[in-house]
């Protein structure tokens, strides 16, 4: 690109003000923007052509590194920081098959093709195959949450691809190596290849673990500043890139990844929901600017390289539908080579065939390729028509694939949401009237307003109520649906008003990052379950808390000074917890109650008393293991209730202080004075079991 740094700068923002403007207009013709930017790249380089003071930004190209370094790891770090770590650790296996050796039977596949069906010699055929198997699905992604796809085929399209730009590129790189060398392919080329791959692979994932957790390291000095901590989650995506493409020599991407996915792992508990929000937001923006740029600059490249002249040229033309042959092929073995295989021992894992086949037609490249077939050197033979056949994939797997893969959609009827999240959404729109139609009687009640004024809109809230009430009971077809649908919505009301005051109590302070995250995943596990598979959680959903392994191990060194420091600290943990569980049930409790006066429930009283019971059961188990607890731990009994009853004081010292900031009785400044203050005396007030037992 050669522009000065002020047209640079201009270049910058007319393109992004135009993918801006794009991006409005398609969103509202449900088209996803990336796949219309390609379009809008190619109009507005014809524009450029026609408008004096614009003619120089149509020397403006995809380039490696513009991609490589200044987009690519944005895009990486984001998708993998919003990822849903837990739905893809139970599709890890299949995600790394498909982006494992998938990619690379897909690689093979691809280069015999384009071998032996086009002018492309063993070197180039080899190359080409390399850089086209990475996925690149930001715009089936996209359409996937416009039309409300699957989460799980959402998981499985997006991990895929997250894995696939990883591994596409280091091979890419050890493919170049070997064949630019001209080295001939032996046992030990293979070995030393297959060494380099390992290395470079995970060598990336483990740097920018590390990365990440250095960060969330940092993050326990940094308390709810959602700018400085964003800051810093920029500075980690692109330190470990660098660090590791740069200096290590290692796979940045995967580095990226590495990274990214351990924000994620502890962002449940060291960033507040004002920070995660604000981290979400942000990430969101900048993915949409990298996605702007390389799709709008697409349609320049396209343009540039395609439709020309030289396009004209049947033979180039015969070479692009070749290379989009050979995908085709290579994605449909892989696809459905591999995923039948996923679930022959585990049938909950098993892939259903839509999904299959809505992978194998999402399977669309995009910035990876183009990155990578730009890097190639000028001297390789056959460099320019290898280029083109990758811009003519790429734009076919966008615009076709991209294009029509909603029909699919639409065909498998996967594009409407489960009976239960309809259920769900009308509920919460029949409870939002009839807070609506309360709030219009107290309202009414303390000022004077027109009675006819009050009646008509008193009139229109009930038909409203009455209206949604008819739309939720015909979404049910029959009996069971409804009280499938009911129990679903009874259990997942009551565990997250059960999760919620266990994050209120973290929050707080009562209780540490360690106990919070093991309880918050028990609590998670279950609501999977309930919405998931509808199957009830087990009998004794908190039976893992009841003992600690380690106990054992620390009985043994108990007179150890850190062994008596550690059975301090698991002592304290063990009836925190109990505490912790017995708050939170008495919470869900509370909710139950209340649903049984929601006039929505009123037939269906006995599936809550089946969480009821499910509750009362499990405070009668921990009851009993309190009493256990008491009668093992006489003399330490005392100062641990003290302990955790002036806990549980400052908690809600807490509480009341988060919300005279909230209300603007105090200042942000005062606000800031007197939780650090609280927060020291709970800190102060937990030692006090330590130091009893060293006192022994």
């Amino acid at each position: 690109m050669n522009l000065s740094m002020p047209e640079m700068i201009i270049a910058s923002v007319v393109l992004l003000f135009v993918a801006t403007l794009s991006a409005v207009v398609f969103k509202r013709l449900k088209i996803p923007y990336t796949i219309g930017l390609v379009f809008v790249g190619i109009v507005f380089y014809n524009v450029c052509g026609a408008i004096p003071a614009f003619q120089q930004f149509r020397h403006l190209r995809l380039n490696y590194d513009l991609i490589m370094f200044a987009l690519l790891p944005s895009l990486i770090f984001s998708a993998a920081i919003n990822i849903d770590s837990k739905l893809l650790f139970k599709n890890l296996n299949a995600t790394f098959l498909l982006a494992g050796p998938g990619l690379v039977v897909s690689t093979l596949i691809t280069s015999f093709i384009m071998y032996y069906l086009t002018p492309l010699d063993l070197a180039g055929s080899l190359l080409f195959g390399a850089l086209i198997s990475a996925t690149d699905p930001v715009a089936v992604i996209s359409l996937f949450e416009i039309v409300g796809a699957p989460k799980r085929l959402r998981m499985l399209v997006d991990g895929e691809s997250i894995f696939n730009d990883a591994t596409a590129i280091v091979m890419f790189t050890l493919m170049q190596k070997v064949v630019l060398a001209g080295t001939a392919l032996s046992i030990f080329t293979l070995g030393t290849a297959a060494y380099d791959f390992v290395f470079i692979f995970f060598g990336g994932l483990f740097v920018g673990a590390a990365t990440g957790y250095i960060m969330a390291q940092i993050l326990l000095f940094i308390k709810d500043d959602p700018m400085v901590e964003t800051a810093l989650s920029a500075i980690v995506a692109y330190t470990a890139f660098i660090f590791a493409e740069r200096v290590l020599e290692v796979s940045g991407v995967m580095a990226c990844l590495g990274a990214g996915m351990v924000i994620s792992h502890y962002s449940s508990s060291r960033f507040t929901a004002k920070t995660k929000n604000y981290l979400k937001q942000f990430w969101k923006f900048v993915s949409f600017i990298a996605n702007s740029y390389i799709f709008i600059l697409l349609g320049f490249t396209e343009k540039f390289y395609l439709f020309s002249t030289q396009i004209r040229d049947f033979s180039i033309l015969k070479c692009i539908i070749w290379g989009i042959i050979a995908i085709q092929v290579s994605r449909a073995v892989i696809v459905f080579g591999i995923c039948p295989l996923i679930g022959l021992r585990d049938k909950n894992k098993k892939i259903d065939w839509k999904y299959q086949v809505l992978m194998f037609w999402g399977g669309l490249r995009g910035a990876v390729p183009l990155a990578l077939v730009f890097s190639l050197p000028e001297n390789l033979p056959h460099r320019l028509l290898i280029i083109q056949i990758t811009l003519g994939v790429v734009i076919f797997t966008l615009l076709v694939q991209g294009g029509t893969i909603s029909k699919l959609l639409s065909v498998f009827k996967l594009d409407r949401a489960s009976l239960f999240k309809r259920f769900s959404k009308n509920h919460a729109l029949l409870l939002t009237y009839k807070h609506g139609m309360k709030k219009l009687k107290e309202l009414a009640s303390t000022w004077d307003f027109p009675a006819d004024i009050v009646g008509q809109l008193g009139d229109k809230y009930q038909k409203k109520i009455e209206d949604q009430s008819l739309k939720l009971h015909n979404i049910v077809k029959n009996k069971d649906e409804e009280k499938h649908a009911l129990r679903r919505s009874i259990w997942t009301q009551a565990l997250r008003v059960e999760r919620n005051s266990l994050r209120e109590l973290f929050e707080s302070g009562f209780i540490h990052e360690n106990l919070f995250r093991g309880l918050d995943f028990c609590m998670d596990q279950q609501l999977e379950t309930i919405i998931n598979s509808n199957e009830l959680p087990p009998p004794d959903a908190y039976g893992s808390f009841q003992k600690n392994p380690v106990r054992k191990i620390v009985e043994k060194i108990k007179h150890w000074s850190f062994g008596r420091k550690y059975k301090a600290y698991l002592l304290n943990e063990e009836y925190l917890s109990y505490c912790t569980l017995a708050i939170g049930i008495i919470a869900a409790r509370k909710r139950l109650t209340e649903l049984k006066k929601d006039d929505f429930f009123k037939d269906y009283h006995e599936g809550i008393k089946l969480c009821d019971d499910f509750y009362e059961g499990n405070m009668e188990k921990i009851l009993k293991r309190v009493k256990i607890f008491r009668a093992n731990n006489v003399e330490l009994l005392a100062t641990i209730s003290a302990t955790t009853l002036q806990e549980m004081v400052y908690s809600n010292e807490l509480t009341v202080i988060d919300e005279l900031l909230e209300n603007m009785e105090i200042s942000e400044e005062i606000h800031d004075e007197l939780s650090g203050m609280f927060h020291q005396r709970i800190a102060e007030n937990s030692k006090q079991v330590y130091q009893k037992i060293l006192e022994k």
